[in-house]
């Protein structure tokens, strides 16, 4: 399996290695440079986050993977869902949101409807 994807002067590649594990990297083009993104952290003494957490399966390919991840959380890049679709695979589970119990809810009856497995979990 090969995946390449292009949005906003960046390049992805998604591919098999030799050992049959998914391997993915992201090139930022010439005029834009590639940055990790920033996590706001809140010290309120208590969290309102939920994560919504995908679980690996054998069922879906990677490129169903992302497409239902760009068609439930519309916030998600092409990358993101990349990025999530690879953690998923490699670690057995992927953090898709953080957000509050309500949209974490209904994100992960989305991603059920698609057959996905996927969990809310609390405090993060």
């Amino acid at each position: 399996m090969f995946l390449t994807m292009s949005s906003v002067n960046t390049r992805f590649s998604v591919s098999r290695s030799h050992t049959g594990q998914i391997v993915g990297s992201a090139e930022a083009g010439p005029e834009r440079t590639a940055a990790p993104a920033e996590v706001e952290e809140t010290s309120s003494g208590r969290s309102d986050r939920w994560a919504v957490v995908l679980i690996n399966d054998d069922h879906h390919s990677a490129d169903f993977v992302i497409w239902a991840l760009l068609k439930t959380v519309p916030e998600l890049s092409n990358t993101d869902a990349t990025l999530i679709m690879l953690e998923t695979h490699n670690t057995g589970r992927g953090v898709v949101a953080l957000c509050d119990r309500e949209q974490a809810d209904a994100y992960s009856a989305a991603l059920r409807l698609l057959q996905l497995g996927c969990e809310v979990e609390p405090d993060w």
